[in-house]
């Protein structure tokens, strides 16, 4: 049982105030500090409870443990039994006559002591910023143990002696499964006999159908209980009664234990062998039994005394009618069908007579349900398996296995896996075990659609079973599966792609970067380069685009536009207006490089710092990319003056199909041609399954006795499902800004600074690439055309970008306007938590897979890589999607795109300027 519990992030800009009370008091401390002087109780004797489950304890009778091998006498079966308040009888195994069918069919009942538990769902935990997919998703069931989120009620009554108040002491309290309750409530020496009931689970006023009786009732306590109509949406109900408890030293709370019961009957379903029948079953209904009843209480430590009354509301109860169930009479042999803990699929039932009841059972060929008409009682804390079955006489035998949760393709062991095995005498009620054996394996590829005998081979991933025989017994024995892992590193396979392909250049013979083929002509420049092989690179020595088509580009940073908020000129690393392309000739050639060096890089050797260097003509910088040190990542380089830089320059390590696009129509109808990947992208992590169906093993179980010449078998099924592990990141930019900043915490060569304080301008974001500055800018970062070279507007808008020589972005491609996003939600607008409103296929998948336009089949990814604080702090990788346009709000706050698991904001307006997002650019 777990509750789900969200916990949203704001990410707009909060202010924190600090308030630090310090309170210090010296003094004597004497008894008289702990005494009950305000009847509010004794301090450090506080109420609380040791919890436990009945079936689960040390005095657990034998009828719900293994029995021995030996035969018992009906007494001695009796005597084990007889703790639980029932009789041999009361343990019925009948055949039930089927109404339909061939006439050769009936309904196998069989009762055990206990609500039978079932192996749980193992769950894995992963790193932060690491998901592990699959495609199961569990649902709670049978209550065995409490768990974190498993609150429950209790009621306390206390006396100056054994003979109690009838008014409660406290009435309905939150109580913590550890048996602490939420708020604490204090032993009392003038008061200190006490007996305290609980209910599980919690009642509220929230569930009308689970009612406390009123805090005036003065006898013992009930619950008016309602059974839901669908068994996915049924509850379980324990209940427990402490006994009479004294508090009989004063400051140390008394012992007191919570033993709870099952207050109902566990109802299960499961398919026989040898049915003559190839049906699938599509729907179970249970018709005509009480829906609602008032369970009194026990007044005891052990249980007994607790009671139904006030039966009332015949109703029918349903599985399945809704394509949740569909269960193979021929495949599903002998398997709990209907009582998994991932399923939810056991009916919980109000004990009762069963005159009148009956069990309906559906199939998905149309062919007429069959019925059964039930008989005898359903007794509180006990299992009920109703089987379908070939009619047999003398003893009925009875094997029940359950599956191991699927696990996924990390996994190296499967939960458990359960064998029942015993035979039922319908005359003296006798339940004695029966030896059975794994006789057989058989392995699915295709999801279990088809299956391969192996005879008694296990499948190579198959390392063991823990327990492949057994003694046999009403209860459960288990084993665990031990499996191989099914891991995939794609990443290693994404890098040597990078360094198996054929290497750029030569010593002396630089790959020019700047032209398409690497030719010395300088075509297209940029302050971003893609590189996707080793090799000897070079990049012209030019600011940002200033060189587009092989000619100067002016515009990049020059606009005839007017007004205060535009940048005329933009300016270089000294603050002094850009007159030429060539950082070698602006300013009469005052910025001419002497040095070149590594800024930072987030993979060891990535660029080989001796190969660093200028030309001999100083138009050039030049460097190495060994073969064996390329993979996914990122680097930037600059070229320095004096030591101060003069420019620098972001290197994309990706393979050479990141830059290919994918068209998308905004709300507008205007196209945007997206990059494939984010800017800078990289994967940190990137396992997978080798393949997209699950592994599945299926063992043969075998009862080692015959029953009239056939042996009973079942099937365990361990499934290991595909999936795959991504750490990814991207390189984050700060608005206006050119330079790329790491999207993880740790850079391997040179450095970063990630709060370079309120120092932005500018000539300081130039001349120091490595620093990440506040949020308090100055020097015409407020301007409103620093990535849109003849922007005047702020908003959100289609005008065209005009690339900047500031623009993060490779050649052929700049910034994207702000309205750009808009296509990402049916409105065109924010959509906080409607998911109908979001234009995307599929579910949250770090990141949304959203539609290309209204009504398009193919999608555009945009993972979730977060975002950097404008003090440097990464905030919300896998969580959130932050995307920077080329406009922004106002002097101080951006246009972007934000989004996490439950909304798409394509035009929020909250970012600050000194914040590092992601950028995915656009084709110019």
């Amino acid at each position: 049982m777990n509750i789900k519990q969200y916990h949203k992030h704001s990410v707009h800009q909060a202010a924190f105030a600090f308030l630090c009370i310090m309170g210090m008091t010296l003094g004597a401390c004497s008894d008289n500090d702990l005494d009950d002087t305000t009847n509010q109780g004794d301090r450090g004797a506080a109420v609380s409870y040791i919890v436990s489950n009945a079936q689960n304890g040390t005095h657990r009778p034998a009828a719900s443990r293994a029995l021995p091998g030996s035969p018992l006498s009906r007494a001695a079966f009796a005597e084990q039994i007889a703790p639980l308040n029932l009789t041999p009888e009361e343990l019925t195994s009948q055949k039930l006559d089927v109404q339909g069918g061939d006439g050769n069919t009936c309904l196998i009942e069989t009762t055990t002591a206990g609500i039978e538990s079932m192996p749980r769902k193992a769950e894995t935990n992963t790193e932060a910023g690491t998901t592990h997919r699959s495609r199961i998703a569990p649902r709670a069931n049978v209550v065995e143990t409490f768990s974190a989120a498993d609150h429950f009620s209790s009621i306390g009554y206390r006396g100056t002696t054994s003979t109690l108040s009838t008014t409660p002491w406290f009435y309905n309290k939150d109580t913590n499964p550890d048996g602490t309750l939420v708020n604490e409530i204090l032993w009392s020496w003038e008061q200190p006999y006490g007996k305290f009931y609980a209910v599980y689970p919690l009642v509220t006023s929230s569930y009308n159908k689970f009612q406390l009786s009123p805090e005036s009732y003065t006898s013992t306590p009930y619950v008016d209980f309602e059974v839901e109509p669908k068994v996915v949406n049924q509850k379980d109900l324990m209940t427990a009664c402490s006994g009479e408890v004294k508090y009989a030293t004063r400051y140390v709370a008394p012992t007191t234990n919570l033993d709870f019961h099952h207050a109902l009957t566990a109802v299960r379903f499961k398919v026989g062998q040898n049915l003559s029948w190839n049906k699938t079953i599509t729907k179970v209904e249970i018709v005509n039994a009480q829906s609602k009843g008032r369970y009194t209480l026990s007044s005891q430590a052990d249980g007994t005394g607790a009671a139904w009354s006030n039966l009332s509301t015949p109703a029918t109860f349903t599985l399945g009618g809704d394509g949740t169930l569909n269960v193979s009479t021929s495949q599903a042999v002998n398997q709990i069908i209907m009582g998994n803990n991932g399923d939810n699929f056991t009916f919980y039932m109000i004990p009762q007579s069963l005159a009148g009841v009956s069990v309906k059972i559906y199939f998905s060929d149309g062919s007429t349900p069959i019925n059964v008409n039930l008989s005898g009682t359903w007794k509180p804390g006990t299992t009920k398996t109703y089987a379908l079955s070939q009619k047999k006489s003398t003893w009925i035998y009875w094997l029940t296995v359950t599956n191991p949760p699927v696990v996924d393709y990390t996994a190296t062991e499967a939960a458990s896996y359960t064998v029942q095995s015993y035979r039922a005498d319908p005359d003296t009620y006798i339940q004695q075990p029966v030896k059975w054996k794994v006789v057989g394996y058989e392995e699915s590829t295709d999801g279990g659609n088809t299956w391969t005998s192996l005879g008694t081979t296990k499948p190579a991933w198959l390392i063991q079973l823990s327990k492949e025989e057994g003694d046999g017994g009403t209860s459960a024995e288990s084993g665990v599966a031990t499996i191989t892992t099914a891991i995939d590193n794609r990443l290693n396979k994404y890098n040597k792609v990078l360094q198996s392909a054929t290497p750029k250049g030569a010593a002396g013979n630089y790959y020019n970067l700047s032209n398409a083929t690497g030719a010395a002509t300088v075509e297209n420049t940029a302050n971003s380069y893609l590189i996707s092989a080793p090799g000897y690179y070079s990049i012209p020595l030019v600011y940002g685009n200033a060189i587009t088509g092989g000619a100067t580009n002016e515009h990049s940073y020059k606009t005839t536009m007017s007004g205060s908020d535009v940048l005329k000129n933009f300016t270089d690393h000294a603050g002094k207006n850009i007159t030429d392309p060539w950082i070698t000739q602006s300013n009469g050639g005052a910025n001419v490089p002497d040095g070149a060096k590594i800024v930072w890089t987030d993979q060891s050797g990535i660029v080989e710092a001796s190969s660093l260097s200028l030309s001999a003509d100083k138009k050039f910088v030049q460097f190495h990319v060994p073969q064996d040190k390329i993979k996914n990542g990122n680097a930037v380089i600059a070229v320095t003056k004096g030591g101060v830089v003069v420019w620098s320059w972001h290197l994309w390590f990706a393979q050479n199909d990141a830059l290919n696009t994918i068209p998308v129509v905004n709300k507008a109808g205007v196209t945007y041609n997206f990059t494939k990947l984010p800017l800078g992208f990289a994967y940190m992590r990137w396992d997978a399954s080798p393949s997209d169906q699950p592994r599945m093993a299926r063992v043969k179980v075998e009862q080692t006795v015959a029953n009239d010449g056939e042996k009973q078998f079942a099937y365990i099924d361990i499934t290991q499902t595909p999936g795959e592990t991504k750490q990814m990141s991207s390189t984050f930019y700060q608005f206006g800004r050119k330079d790329a900043f790491p999207g993880k915490k740790a850079i391997i060569d040179g450095t970063f600074e990630s709060n370079g304080g309120q120092n932005m301008s500018i000539q300081n974001g130039i001349q120091h690439p490595e620093t990440f500055y506040d949020y308090v800018w100055y020097d015409n970062f407020w301007k409103v055309n620093l990535w849109s070279m003849d922007n005047t507007e702020t908003g959100f808008h289609d005008n065209v970008v005009v690339k900047t020589v500031y623009d993060p972005c490779p050649a052929g491609f700049k910034m994207p306007a702000s309205n750009a996003f808009s296509g990402f939600t049916t409105t065109g607008n924010n959509v906080i938590s409607d998911k109908d409103e979001l234009n995307v296929v599929g579910n949250y998948d770090q990141g949304w897979h959203f539609k290309t336009g209204d009504g398009s089949t193919t999608t555009i990814y945009f993972p979730a890589l977060g975002w950097r604080h404008h003090d440097g702090y990464l905030n919300g990788s896998v969580n959130y999607g932050c995307y920077h346009s080329a406009i922004s709000r106002d002097s101080e706050k951006t246009n972007s795109l934000f989004f996490d698991n439950w909304g798409v904001y394509t035009k929020y307006e909250h970012f600050r300027k000194g914040n590092g997002l992601s950028v995915r650019p656009v084709s110019e």
